[in-house]
């Protein structure tokens, strides 16, 4: 299985090493987090939560979750956001990676889509049946397609899905080589405000829909202090940008490049305030689970609270 090759791990890690990371990668002064399009460290940024910070964070950026926590499973760095969907399919697939920390689905599943292009003649999930769909292996809009079609929601025959990273799932819908993209925010609002396209389904209902904050093993261990500090702070963070959510969106527009308008909606969809991990999380997200299990993508046997981390009190 792609996820257990020890040669991609290496090879994350030594991108990460290239990316200034080489020198202090190790150091116990300095946390290394992972984001994904700049959304955690704009909200840390606009909130004010990383001034007077006792210690470095090295900022890493990545496109999507599934390299983000390969990144997190290689060691390359100490914790990162990711959706329940890519998280629980790498767990499953044994990386040494555990969640800290919960976000709840502010927006009922809704940040989770299947968009289809201006234009198209879709309008409901049941007309996929067949169609060409693009989505990334083990990612929430991977799972939002195994949920439809375990549900009926798409009959047979099933979509022939197109494994690509949003870059490349974007072209590919804009280019007809897709009819579909399974996705999450911010690409979500990035296809229908300002590309003009349409949703034809959400997550909303079928799937817990949650975020986590995770941590490799090793960091849990050698820098336990300085992820609860950073926790706290981020936890600080989010509660700041439910209250401004304007001043939010100016500055994830600002650091990320994406459109004002559609960063007013993903603030909207996104923002809620981080909690401890506890047993009903947990029991949620064995739908997760098994519903990799169920499509054959997954065959671990772990008990699923091995992959929680539950000493870390609410922040």
């Amino acid at each position: 299985m792609i996820w257990g090759r020890r040669a991609v791990w290496m090879f994350l890690a030594l991108l990460v090493a290239l990316s200034g990371g080489s020198r202090t990668a190790r150091a116990q002064d300095e946390l290394i987090v992972a984001d994904q399009k700049g959304q955690q460290k704009a909200i840390m940024a606009a909130s004010g939560a990383d001034r007077n910070i006792p210690y470095h964070i090295h900022w890493v950026e990545f496109e999507a979750a599934a390299p983000l926590l390969q990144a997190l499973g290689a060691g390359a760095v100490d914790t990162g956001i990711a959706g329940d969907g890519p998280f629980m399919f790498a767990w499953g697939a044994g990386l040494p990676i555990k969640a800290a920390y919960v976000i709840p689905p502010k927006a009922g599943g809704k940040a989770t889509a299947i968009v289809v292009p201006e234009g198209s003649s879709i309008v409901s999930p049941a007309q996929l049946s067949g169609r060409r769909v693009a989505t990334g292996r083990g990612s929430i809009g991977h799972l939002l397609l195994l949920r439809l079609l375990a549900t009926g929601a798409i009959p047979a025959p099933a979509p022939k899905i197109s494994f690509l990273l949003p870059v490349q799932a974007k072209a590919a819908l804009d280019t007809g080589r897709v009819d579909a993209w399974a996705t999450w925010e911010p690409y979500v609002s990035l296809e229908v405000v300002t590309g003009h396209g349409h949703i034809i389904a959400d997550a909303a209902g079928l799937m817990p829909n949650n975020s986590f904050f995770v941590a490799n093993n090793d960091a849990l261990v050698k820098k336990r202090e300085l992820l609860g500090d950073f926790y706290r702070r981020i936890a600080q963070a989010y509660t700041w940008g439910i209250q401004h959510p304007t001043d939010y969106a100016r500055i994830l527009a600002q650091q990320t490049g994406i459109p004002f308008n559609v960063a007013t909606v993903v603030a909207e969809k996104l923002i809620a305030s981080p909690v401890a991990v506890t047993p009903e999380v947990i029991q949620a997200e064995q739908t997760v689970l098994d519903t990799y299990r169920a499509a054959g993508l997954l065959t671990t046997t772990e008990p699923l609270a091995g992959a929680f981390e539950p000493h870390f009190a609410a922040p």
